[in-house]
């Protein structure tokens, strides 16, 4: 003799199905969402990666940076010490040079060590 469903079982088992597949992609949602963040960047995983920081290239940034507003001559024709070379770089950017705080301290070294007095 067959299983007979009760009227009641059978708007259960239909109602069931959907229920669980919202379930699903309910967590599929929020495992989703805990995952990395946008632009976070991964953890390095070798020791090499670990111990070698990232060194901006002053002489780059100032090619790259710089000369949008003015060629080199001008800077090269120059001899400052650091600090003054801080107080032109700040100006710089004051005026628009697109540099970070990182940025600023590569190109001031590097002006430092290069157009020093």
């Amino acid at each position: 003799m067959p299983y007979k469903l009760q009227e009641g079982e059978i708007i259960r088992r239909i109602l069931t199905v959907p229920a669980m597949m919202l379930v699903v992609l309910l967590l599929g949602s929020l495992l989703a969402a805990c995952g990395r963040a946008e632009g976070e960047t991964t953890v390095p995983t070798t020791e090499q990666e670990k111990a070698a920081p990232v060194t901006l290239d002053g002489r780059l940034l100032l090619e790259e940076r710089c000369t949008r507003c003015h060629d080199l001559g001008r800077v090269e024709q120059t001899r400052k010490t650091g600090e003054e070379w801080r107080t032109t770089v700040q100006r710089m950017v004051g005026k628009g040079a697109q540099l970070n705080q990182a940025e600023q301290e590569a190109v001031i070294h590097y002006l430092a060590e290069t157009y020093g007095p």
